[in-house]
């Protein structure tokens, strides 16, 4: 992996999904994103050859950082964060955020590492993996210099564990993320201590997504992995670097793996800050308190940032992370179709994004589904139909018998359209959508009550039933999907199996047989064409029952220190630390 130094810039990525370059949406952004990969999770689509245009870019290089000076051994990066993890098990449902793949894909290397451009690198293996179509198998050579930072060669005993960790009869099942892809396993051969073959029962469109951690079974094998990884990482890493300690409520520190099989790591630590309020964020960032931070973008940062444009550096670029309200439908009221979506032509979205968006990206706009972002030549807008109209909003309320009541608030079947609306607080620019969405809901005769939480207990908030008692605690949550550039994993977040039961990622409890039906064609079909028609048949039916509503396509921002060379934005679930190992400090 070698780095580009960047001004701040802008950019558009095309994306075209290639028939074997397909990624998932991720979590939390929370989720795999602190909105995801789920919660915001994760969340949470794309193309080896997306373009990427309207850049300014430097020449600079490893040997040459930047026009500051030189680059030095060692060092620290102060990196702020205003969420932190739940746990440091990247692979449940509690860690399936951004924050915590920041920590996990520093410590545990895999067979892919996805590009800013959205393609897909080979790292734990040497070169592109083979695989066959029909039968449908991958085979996946490890590099023979691969090793953990304890000696331990990597090798295809670590593979086989980490898939084990996905059975559905491990102790801990139903607290794994998502089985998505490993579940279709069958079997494999094995060639020596480094090349395994996996053959699969069907076709898997996202197979590059696999293996994305690979863990050291010679460390966890029988460990209780529930609970082994949560507060803590293990003393052994195949990335660059090694976790040290966690102060919960306060910092997280990663030091330099002087045994990195892929090279040296310019940096002695990376220490991670956390502090809830992006506001008090962007104050330390230009204070000098913190080196680094990649915040949600505000509607004033970027002039923040201009101002102090002589030291700190920044690149903003759109990604596979959409902002979008998620509806819990066990929730009376919000059980009926027809209510949600009222509610749905109630919010007035383009005034959203032109008040909250645009002053970051001028070039942002509504997005009107959830599987394809709007640069993506696959795009349809399915929900437009639920454009801004609050008379049409009453009028399907009164036509299915809902009434006016006290303070002007419809009832439908005795239910009184009164309902909660949380999200991560301290995030001002989701504090101003809750009261616009508020406003616009109160004059089609919808109370909204806001209450936020910081974000590791907003997002605890949002779980499948199995997991909160049945119903999950909140009735609207407004929060982002980090992914990568292809709709697979929202298979997982909108998908349910037998019985009606939800997939893991399944928060807002709504089950369609058709619409499940279609994502899980879509993930058996590698064809680029018929998997994105596939996926934009999924959309229509999404579009139709309303269990989420799509907000927009989040800019995305980087920001560091010019003392800092070889940062570059990625705005995929791989997170900002995808090159990690080529920071350096300058002098």
């Amino acid at each position: 992996m070698r780095s580009r130094k960047h001004q701040h810039w802008r950019w558009l990525v095309i994306l075209a999904a290639l028939s074997l370059a397909i990624a998932a949406c991720g979590g939390n952004d929370d989720p795999a994103d602190d909105d995801t990969e789920a919660p915001e999770t994760t969340e949470e689509d794309t193309d080896a050859d997306a373009d990427v245009t309207d850049t300014e870019e430097d020449t600079a290089t490893e040997e040459d950082p930047d026009e500051n000076g030189e680059a030095t051994d060692g060092g620290t990066v102060l990196f702020g964060d205003e969420q932190e993890p739940t746990i440091l098990n990247g692979f449940l449902i509690d860690g399936n955020s951004l924050v915590t793949s920041k920590v996990f894909n520093n410590v545990f290397a895999g067979a892919y590492v996805i590009q800013p451009d959205f393609s897909y690198a080979p790292w734990l293996i040497d070169g592109e993996a083979e695989f066959t179509e029909d039968p449908f198998a991958v085979t996946y050579t490890i590099r023979d210099d691969a090793d953990w930072s304890d000696g331990t060669p990597i090798s295809v005993d670590d593979m086989i564990f980490t898939l084990e960790l996905f059975d559905e009869d491990a102790p801990h099942a139903d607290q794994v993320t998502s089985r998505a892809g490993y579940e279709l396993i069958t079997d494999f051969e094995v060639d020596g201590d480094k090349t395994i073959t996996f053959n699969f029962e069907e076709p898997y469109a996202a197979w590059q997504l696999l293996f994305s951690n690979v863990l050291p079974a010679h460390v966890l094998e029988g460990e209780d992995f529930e609970t082994v990884l949560n507060d803590e990482l293990p003393d052994v890493s195949s990335g660059p670097y090694l976790f040290e300690s966690w102060d919960r409520g306060t910092q997280l520190r990663l030091v330099r793996n002087d045994d990195y099989w892929d090279g040296d790591v310019g940096l002695d630590e990376i220490v991670m800050r956390y502090v809830p309020d992006t506001t008090t964020l962007t104050q330390q960032m230009r204070g000098g308190e913190i080196d680094m931070y990649d915040p949600q973008p505000q509607i004033e940062l970027i002039g923040q940032l201009d101002e102090v444009s002589d030291r700190i550096e920044f690149e903003v670029g759109l990604g596979p992370v959409w902002e979008h309200i998620d509806f819990n439908t066990l929730v009376p009221g919000l059980d009926k179709d027809y209510v949600r979506q009222a509610i749905a032509l109630g919010i007035n979205r383009p005034q959203i994004v032109e008040t909250l968006v645009q002053p970051v990206d001028p070039d942002a706009e509504v997005l009107q589904q959830p599987f394809w972002m709007t640069n993506s030549e696959f795009y349809e807008p399915t929900y437009d139909q639920w454009d801004h109209d609050p008379d049409a909003a009453r009028q399907l309320l009164e036509d299915n018998g809902c009434t006016e009541g006290d303070g002007g608030i419809y009832e439908c079947d005795g239910d009184r359209l009164a309902f909660r609306f949380g999200t991560t607080g301290g995030n001002e620019r989701r504090e101003l959508t809750q009261q616009l969405v508020q406003a616009d809901l109160a004059n089609v005769g919808i109370e909204i009550t806001i209450e936020n939480d910081e974000g590791a207990t907003f997002f605890e908030r949002l779980n499948t039933p199995d997991n909160c008692d049945g119903v999950c605690d909140y009735d609207l949550a407004l929060f982002a999907w980090v992914g990568s550039p292809d709709p697979s994993g929202n298979a997982n977040i909108y998908g349910c199996d037998e019985d009606d039961t939800p997939r893991p990622q399944n928060w807002t409890v709504y089950c369609d047989d058709e619409l499940t039906s279609l994502m899980d064609e879509a993930n058996s079909t590698v064809d680029p064409d018929d998997n994105a028609a596939l996926w934009n048949e999924a959309a229509a039916v999404i579009a139709e029952g309303v269990p989420i509503i799509p907000l927009f396509q989040q800019p995305q921002l980087l920001a560091w220190d010019n003392t800092i060379s070889g940062p570059q934005l990625n705005p995929t679930n791989q997170t900002q630390f995808w090159n990690s190992a080529e920071w350096a400090r300058t002098q």
